[in-house]
């Protein structure tokens, strides 16, 4: 498979405000805010080979959501980084100081009880206990927003006293996930230790149009600026496919996605589904559709929630197919969001409404260069109110 660029920035190629940002001294509580694209990211790996140099990988840990992220974090520094997915980590260190497994609920293993937690690792209740000196000091955490407030306060009162997190209220995606207000308050900080950061570097102009579009106002997530306008870049599109009266179907998709893979190996296709069901449906399309390819079929690949990622790489082309939820922190150079008709979109639950205004944000953000929505024709599409009407924006093909 093609190499595709997987590095992290020179340090010279910093903003001002990231520069800033990085030379944070080591020791205290940083709270990093911004929304997709301003290197909130890259800043925070920056800062672990920062400590890996200084303390020998020891001294701090920097933590993810998930597995494969974790993986897509590892290839950015070669592998040079101590690094764990959050919960993991959580239930080894609530262990290691109390002496006991953590609680989780009905034996779920990634089910915390944060109830339970709580009322064991209240300062009260700890304020006599001989525990012991946290093993790596300086947390460097990765998607803030996505760990719940008693993941922060547990935390502090087991005497860690060292954070460096970076966050955007307007990318949670989980049912237990902080505002920014709330980690200010766990950590001890007031708003102006906050510090924002704003310039898009990773969306063509087209994209970032499009993910401004599903943003919620919100005083506590500072808008992303649009970045420059880019003559050659296509704007993003809504195919609907499948219908009596539509010139597009899935097998005609399916191959001018390969076809594409194939024009160019060294582009990574993000395929972000709605469900497992849609994401089978797509991967095992993309692996069986007969189609004559110059370079023969390109690397095809999948990821569920459970799953370890194994040989999956972000340093190549290809195609990777993955849930929705899965898509948290990650880049690719297109995006292809399918299926959308099969989101739940009650139109009458703003909550709801508002969280997959967030989700979209999260999705369409991912992309460097392109996005494409795809949806059933023939099947009602409740989150149709969601999408933006002007046609600059969103352009509709059927």
């Amino acid at each position: 498979m093609a190499k595709r660029p997987c590095t992290l920035p020179n340090i010279e190629d910093l903003s001002k405000d990231q520069e800033r940002v990085r030379l944070l001294p080591r020791e205290g509580r940083h709270l990093i805010v911004g929304g997709p694209g301003t290197g909130k990211s890259v800043i925070a790996l920056l800062r672990t080979r920062r400590h890996h140099r200084t303390g020998d990988g020891q001294d701090y840990v920097f933590l993810v959501y998930n597995r494969l992220l974790l993986q897509a974090s590892r290839e950015l520094v070669d592998g040079a980084i101590n690094a764990e997915t959050w919960m993991t980590w959580f239930k080894s260190v609530y262990s290691r100081a109390l002496s006991r497994p953590c609680p989780v609920i009905d034996n779920v293993p990634y089910a915390l009880d944060w109830d339970r937690i709580k009322a064991g690792c209240g300062k009260s209740e700890i304020r006599d206990l001989d525990l012991p000196a946290p093993m790596t000091p300086f947390l460097i955490i990765d998607e803030g927003q996505d760990m719940p407030p008693a993941f922060y306060q547990t935390l502090a009162n087991l005497g860690f006293e060292h954070f460096f997190v970076v966050a955007d209220q307007n990318q949670q995606i989980t049912a237990a996930h902080s505002k920014i207000s709330e980690i200010e308050w766990a950590l001890g900080l007031d708003v102006a230790d906050r510090i924002e950061l704003t310039q898009n570097y990773r969306n063509a102009y087209p994209v970032a149009r499009l993910a401004r579009a599903f943003r919620i106002e919100d005083p506590a997530s500072p808008g992303v600026e649009l970045p420059s306008r880019q003559a050659s870049v296509t704007e993003p599109v809504l195919i609907e496919y499948g219908g009596r009266d539509c010139r597009w179907d899935f097998a005609e998709i399916v191959s001018r996605i390969l076809k594409g893979a194939d024009r160019d190996p060294a582009r990574l296709f993000g395929i972000i589904t709605p469900d497992n069901e849609t994401r089978q449906r797509w991967f095992d399309a993309l692996q069986r559709h007969p189609v004559k390819l110059d370079h023969g079929r390109p690397n095809i690949l999948t990821y569920a929630s459970g799953d370890v990622p194994g040989e999956r790489s972000f340093s190549e082309g290809g195609i990777f197919v993955i849930n929705a939820k899965s898509a948290k922190g990650l880049e690719f150079d297109w995006v292809i969001l399918a299926d959308i008709d099969r989101y739940y979109c009650p139109a009458d639950d703003r909550t709801r409404m508002d969280d997959l205004k967030r989700h979209f944000y999260v999705m369409v953000s991912r992309a460097r260069e392109r996005v494409v929505l795809c949806r059933q024709s023939d099947r009602p599409c409740p989150v149709e109110t969601l999408l933006p009407t002007d046609l600059n924006i969103l352009k509709r093909w059927r």
